[in-house]
């Protein structure tokens, strides 16, 4: 059985990776179409460089198919009570604040009433 952390690591490796792959594989049919001489070397480049772009999702509102992932893991690690960084430096600002009106209500019990 793998652990939280475990899951967490794999889903975050398979977003990575299905870039990766979507890439390689982009740049392999593009390649064996310039070998056909259907496409031009600078005309393949532009039409990966452009596919890569929509998987990151880069002018579209949907986010593209690693925003997706991504958008996937951040689900997951809610269902897991996972908290994200910004939700952490909330709370910990929080209990400074909590902490700093204590510490004056204490001072200010010590110096007696009036």
């Amino acid at each position: 059985m793998t652990t939280v952390r475990e899951g967490i690591e794999q889903a975050i490796l398979l977003s990575i990776g299905a870039a990766a792959l979507t890439r390689e594989r982009a740049e392999t049919a593009v390649a064996e179409l310039v070998r056909k001489g259907q496409l031009g070397t600078e005309e393949g480049a532009v039409i990966v460089d452009r596919l890569m772009a929509r998987v990151r999702g880069e002018g579209a509102p949907a986010g593209g198919i690693v925003g997706r992932l991504e958008g996937g893991m951040q689900g997951i690690m809610r269902e897991l009570g996972v908290v994200t960084r910004a939700e952490l430096d909330d709370v910990q600002l929080r209990l400074v604040e909590i902490e700093h009106r204590l510490a004056l209500l204490e001072r200010a019990a010590e110096a007696g009433p009036g």
